[in-house]
């Protein structure tokens, strides 16, 4: 080593001086041997420490355990993590069963992996829309009539200002033959189309469980949030145009009345099949389907004829001007939807329960409206004897009136229709105008108050009381009134004389 120091000239002027004792030619071969010896001291260096890595890992694996995880390594498939595997061989394994099977099925794995991802999102989706519909319903949307130069000038918070900003953007510019004033900001929020998304989703996932659990529970569950949908919505929705709303909302609208109406389809159907048995019409009649399904179809043509008064001093209707109104329309498409999309069965009683109610419904509202029109009142809803007059004047405005006109003739109609066509049994002409004759006289009782035989809407299931002597002042279903109930009614009574059994099973009085 000192002979090589020795050896080094430094540089003089940025030239180096050539070694002393290196004959020229050589340096090539000096760089390989530097190279050639590094590369012999790190073999050797990793050669030294390979069997210390080994031997680290013998020290706390036995040889049985390596084979195993190799094994399990070559085995598993490759998208498979060494966790799911081992999962998957300890649920094949089943106690008390010698012949397990040990062999873990790829393809059972990932479909089970996927309904779990499935529920996972949609959990998710129904907690987001959720949030969101929340959000926006809590959030309070400036009125944009309401706005005024000076609050402009004014200083708002970083958040009010952000929100403000946020509002404006969605304005446009006004329409000066616009007397609703909804040209500008339509929908006041622009995440109102979520609610409707929301409850399309909820709908939706109901109604596909019935075809797994068709049960009358779920029916009725799936009735009442379908009425909530459609009363949030017109909530949200009841001064908005046609023209003006908002095509994500609109889109929505027509997809949940549309939901809504395979709703009622499918719920009749699966009371249909729950009919067919003793055991079913009962299960269906304490379940209150039929109550369920007529008072939905009766909240809904109230709600249409209560839109009718609140636009018609704001429209203009025709013979042939369509109602701008978005929501007034898309009640009236629910209601003669769910008329001409059930597979009515002329033979099958449920059905015609149903749509003798639904029927009754409209006849009920048509007889109001023509009992307005002939006595400026409704005669029906005098409490005084024969339903004289009570001095309770109604008047309607030419636009309520065509209004309330227009929509309870055409849903009549189609009523009439569909009964002629799928309802009627009738087989000779005097059953025939027998049937008429009860729609008749169901218009007559509504429009004057008569107690003609007529249609009936359906009456809510509630159970009887038990009529029983003695249950006064006893908790219902307790101990004391069970005894109570019982006793009673195999009519036991402790003065008669006690009957005795004999050694040899004769009886003894």
């Amino acid at each position: 080593m000192s002979a090589a120091k020795k050896s080094k000239i430094p540089k003089l002027n940025g030239e180096e001086k050539p070694e002393v004792g290196v004959p020229k030619g050589n340096k090539t071969t000096r760089k390989a041997q530097d190279a050639s010896s590094a590369i012999e001291h790190s073999v050797q260096t990793d050669v030294l420490a390979a069997p210390s890595a080994a031997h680290q890992i013998t020290q706390h694996f036995s040889e049985e355990q390596l084979a195993l995880a190799l094994s399990i390594s070559n085995a598993k498939p490759d998208e498979m993590s060494i966790k799911d595997y081992c999962n998957e061989i300890k649920e094949s394994i089943k106690p008390g069963e010698s012949g397990s099977n040990r062999v873990v099925d790829p393809e059972e794995f990932w479909r089970r992996r996927f309904y779990k991802l499935q529920e996972r999102l949609q959990s998710c989706c129904m907690h987001c829309m959720g949030s969101l519909s929340g959000d926006c319903r809590g959030e309070e949307v400036p009125n944009i009539n309401e706005r005024s130069s000076e609050s402009h000038d004014q200083h708002l918070e970083p958040a009010q200002e952000k929100k403000r900003r946020r509002y404006e953007s969605l304005d446009t510019i006004p329409n000066e033959d616009d007397e609703m004033g909804t040209d500008a900001l339509a929908l006041a929020n622009n995440h109102d189309h979520l609610l409707v998304a929301n409850y399309l989703y909820r709908i939706n996932k109901l109604r596909r469980s019935l075809h797994a659990e068709s049960t009358s529970a779920s029916c009725r569950e799936l009735i009442e949030l379908s009425w909530k949908a459609i009363s949030d919505c017109i909530t949200k929705y009841v001064h908005v145009r046609e023209a003006n709303g908002l095509t994500k909302d609109v889109k929505c609208l027509a997809h949940l009345v549309s939901e809504i109406i395979e709703c009622h389809k499918i719920c009749v159907e699966v009371s249909t099949e729950h009919y067919k048995t003793i055991a079913g019409r009962e299960l269906v009649r304490k379940s209150n389907i039929i109550y369920s399904l007529c008072s939905f179809f009766d909240k809904a043509l109230s709600e249409l004829l209560r839109l009718c008064i609140t636009v018609s001093d704001r429209v203009e209707i025709s013979a042939d001007n369509d109602e701008p109104m978005m929501m007034i329309r898309y009640v009236a498409n629910l209601l003669i939807g769910i008329i001409r999309k059930i597979r009515w069965q002329k033979t099958n009683d449920l059905h015609k329960q149903i749509f003798e109610g639904m029927l009754a419904i409209i006849l009920d509202h048509m007889g109001r409206l023509i009992s307005i029109t002939t006595f400026n009142e409704d005669v029906a809803a005098s409490k005084l004897p024969g339903h004289i007059s009570s001095g309770k004047f109604v008047y309607l405005s030419p636009n309520e009136y065509a209004l309330k006109s227009k929509y309870l003739v055409h849903l009549l109609e189609i009523a009439l229709k569909v009964q002629k066509e799928n309802m009627s049994t009738e087989p000779t002409e005097e059953l025939l105008k027998k049937a008429q004759r009860k729609i008749r006289n169901t218009l007559m009782n509504s429009t004057v108050g008569a107690s003609l035989m007529g249609l009936k809407m359906p009456e809510m299931f509630s159970e009887e009381p038990v009529d029983i002597p003695g249950l006064e002042g006893l908790k219902m279903y307790g101990e004391l009134w069970t005894l109570q109930c019982v006793f009673t009614m195999i009519d036991m009574d402790d003065d008669e004389d006690s009957e005795a059994t004999g050694g040899n099973g004769e009886v003894v009085v």
